[in-house]
């Protein structure tokens, strides 16, 4: 049973909102279904980017490129040189001292994980779904964080633990990810359109038809319930 059954990732992300609206700011394993998360409008981008609310929250825009890089994808239309693109800008943008202690992006981790440039999780996913002789419905997983890597912290990235592919029948993908601590007023809504526009991609290079996103959260919650109110428009 979802908490949440919406068919776009702003449905979906409203509806979260007034959940945690009703709760105190805050609710413990939010499970999230949207059925139609490749919907995306442009304008949602403008209307409902938590810096137009509050000086200092986050761009949306950035909130979506940590999980998808979208205007890269329209620009470059062949996946290893958006993968290579990606990744030159991405270091460079790194060696700046603001940056520096930044932990990255989640696009990062997908396609090179790690000190050593790991495997690239997101074109591996894509070549068993192009490559199987038969269907694997549970067989894709996505690691997002590393005891290696990644320290015990209260707050801060990375919250996207783990992603997997659900194959299902007629050649349709779900992606199903988990959040250990879910920002509803900053992320969520960006994290939603980001995946689902990762979906898209994975779908189309692979030769199947995106399907439902499916989002566990952990802690879902919000540091300020009258900003959160206002950008919802709840």
């Amino acid at each position: 049973m979802f908490d949440i059954s919406q068919e776009t990732c702003l449905e979906a992300w409203r509806s979260g909102a007034q959940k945690l609206l009703q709760n105190n700011g805050k609710t413990f394993h939010l499970l999230t279904e949207i059925s139609r998360p490749c919907a995306i409008d442009p304008q949602w981008l403008v209307d409902y980017s938590p810096h137009q609310v509050r000086s200092g929250a986050n761009n949306i825009r950035d909130v979506v490129d940590t999980i998808f890089p979208i205007t890269l994808r329209n620009r470059i239309s062949v996946r290893h040189d958006m993968y290579r693109s990606y990744l030159v800008r991405h270091r460079r943008a790194m060696r700046w001292n603001g940056n520096r202690g930044r932990w990255g992006t989640y696009f990062e981790r997908l396609i090179a994980f790690g000190d050593n440039a790991g495997p690239n999780q997101l074109e591996q996913a894509i070549s068993k779904l192009s490559t199987w002789p038969q269907r694997n419905t549970t067989g894709l997983v996505f690691h997002l964080s590393s005891p290696v890597t990644d320290r015990p912290r209260t707050r801060g990235g990375p919250c996207w633990h783990f992603g997997e592919i659900l194959w299902q029948a007629n050649n349709i993908i779900d992606l199903a990810v988990v959040y250990r601590n879910h920002d509803f007023f900053n992320k969520a809504l960006g994290n939603f359109i980001g995946l689902g526009q990762l979906l898209k991609f994975i779908a189309e290079e692979s030769g199947k038809t995106p399907g439902k996103l499916i989002c566990h959260s952990m802690h879902a919650f919000t540091d300020t319930k009258t900003d959160l109110q206002k950008l919802a428009n709840i």
